[in-house]
């Protein structure tokens, strides 16, 4: 449900009224009431929940301290209200259209929070390890849970996050400053971003407690990427003598807050909205790409950067520097004049970049698949002996990990994949088969692999190899060298385009 509630398209809005309600339920109904009346005018762009607190005042203030004057007791007890009141409450929410949320402070609470189906539960940043209350919550049947962490170390986070997830609950985490105000220079809204790198899995929110007069910081937090913001709310009433704390914002401030972060949301925009603009962007700075001219007269079959030259302004029509790439290979379709601007009617563009990305995805997906894990900056080389047209019969891909005085791969041959013969003057090498099974000839003699075992190669031996189930493997070999495989068929040994490089991980 929390996914499904901050998706992309819309994020979470908690108004939490807390004991803003004064204890006086039509002060409550009036505070639900007038914030929705703002809400409406943003529930195209966000989800809304209004967010209430629950205690068993018979137990969670002592006995002792029931006539004390201590201000957090006071205002428990000056703001409690009847069971079917918070009924009210709840019925009003829920007619407004809206999410409800609940945190509870003690075990009985967690009961009552079930019994009246509150949409969410909230842990506080004060219970996030109260693990009486923490383990009551994560054997309850609530599913749907959204915890604030002010004051916890990332350990104490990491810990709470380990138990939650191990109960399956539907969590998503705020960050929160326990500062009641917090001052800008105590908000350091760097640290959403650590706890998205820390949980990636899962939403990650800002709860506020700034002044109500500071409106821009749930926009830098939506940057930071925060999807949940949760905001104090209340209402003044001088004729009762309601007033408004420092970290609750009334009508006016909450819209001023809002507005803000739905401008810094239209400005953060989305990739799927930058992508549209990408054409319109392409047209733009055509005027400013280099054209390609001819060098000298060009009779020969393939352009490239020997035989061309590139310059503004370039035609409508021209081809540009940016198609003279690793992925292209261009072919003239008849002789060109020295100075003439080359023309995509005059050639013939064969890009391989979409069957190297084919390639790259399907060992990717094969990787995930079998639980073998790779660094995310990792660069896949997909070997091509003759020519990517014929890579499904010749070919290999490969992984380098790491490069040192000892080198460690991942090798990956497709079914029916032959890696035709060569040798290493310098590098040793041994394969460890991980999945399925490779044909290896070393020195005219065969050997059958199959997942576990390890064959050494040493320096000089002459080596193919082929699968007909497909196979990953690991080599661990002595430094590797660009310049050290020495194939036996000299058309290879030539071609110094058989190599392609793609991130594996292309986001």
């Amino acid at each position: 449900m929390l996914n499904n509630l901050v998706n992309g398209e819309k994020e979470l809005i908690v108004l939490e009224v807390a004991n803003n309600h004064q204890g006086d339920v039509q002060h409550g109904l009036n505070i639900i009431k007038s914030f929705s009346e703002i809400n409406k005018n943003f529930v195209e762009n966000f989800n809304f929940a209004f967010k209430f607190q629950y205690r068993n005042l018979n137990t969670f203030i002592h006995k002792s301290f029931k006539d004390s004057e201590i201000k957090y007791v006071r205002r428990f007890l000056d703001t409690q209200l009847e069971k079917s009141e918070w009924n009210l409450l709840i019925d009003a929410v829920k007619s407004e259209g809206f999410l409800t949320m609940c945190t509870p402070f003690d075990e009985d609470s967690v009961d009552e929070v079930i019994k009246d189906q509150y949409d969410i539960l909230k842990i506080a940043s004060a219970s996030i390890d109260d693990w009486p209350l923490i383990e009551k919550i994560g054997d309850s049947s609530k599913k749907e849970i959204i915890a604030s962490i002010g004051g916890a170390s990332i350990e104490k986070v990491k810990r709470f996050y380990s138990y939650m997830s191990n109960k399956n609950k539907d969590l998503a985490l705020n960050y929160c400053v326990s500062l009641y105000p917090t001052s800008k220079k105590d908000l350091n809204l760097s640290y959403i971003k650590e706890l998205s790198k820390t949980f990636p899995s899962i939403p990650i929110g800002f709860s506020t407690h700034e002044s109500g007069e500071l409106d821009n910081s749930a926009g830098l937090a939506l940057a930071a990427g925060a999807v949940i913001f949760e905001k104090h709310i209340a209402l003044e009433n001088k004729e009762k003598g309601y007033g408004i704390n420092d970290y609750s914002v009334n009508l006016e401030q909450y819209n001023k807050w809002i507005e803000s972060l739905m401008e810094a949301k239209t400005i953060i925009g989305t990739v799927s909205k930058r992508n549209e603009n990408l054409d319109k962007e392409l047209d733009a700075l055509r005027d400013l790409k280099r054209g390609v001219f001819a060098k000298t007269d060009i009779t020969e079959n393939i352009l490239d950067s020997e035989n061309v030259y590139f310059s503004i302004p370039s035609n409508e029509n021209q081809v540009l520097s940016n198609d003279l790439s690793k992925f292209n290979d261009i072919h003239i379709k008849k002789g060109i004049k020295k100075d003439e601007a080359i023309l995509y009617n005059q050639v013939k563009v064969n890009n391989t970049r979409p069957e190297i990305e084919k390639i790259r995805d399907i060992i990717r997906d094969d990787l995930i698949g079998n639980n073998i894990s790779i660094p995310q900056s990792i660069d896949l080389e997909v070997s091509h002996h003759y020519g990517i047209e014929n890579f499904s019969e010749y070919g290999t891909c490969m992984l380098t990990l790491v490069n040192k005085d000892y080198c460690k791969k991942i090798l990956y041959q497709f079914p029916n994949q032959k890696h035709p013969e060569h040798y290493h003057k310098i590098k040793e090498e041994t394969f460890i088969i991980l999945v399925g099974s490779l044909n290896v000839t070393v020195e005219e003699k065969n050997y059958e692999l199959n997942k576990g075992d390890i064959l050494t190669i040493e320096r000089g031996e002459k080596h193919s190899f082929e699968s007909t189930t497909g196979a990953i493997f690991e080599e661990i070999s002595t430094e590797h060298l660009s310049d050290d495989s020495y194939y036996t068929d000299e058309k290879i040994q030539n071609n110094l385009n058989r190599k392609s490089k793609i991130m594996l991980f292309n986001s």
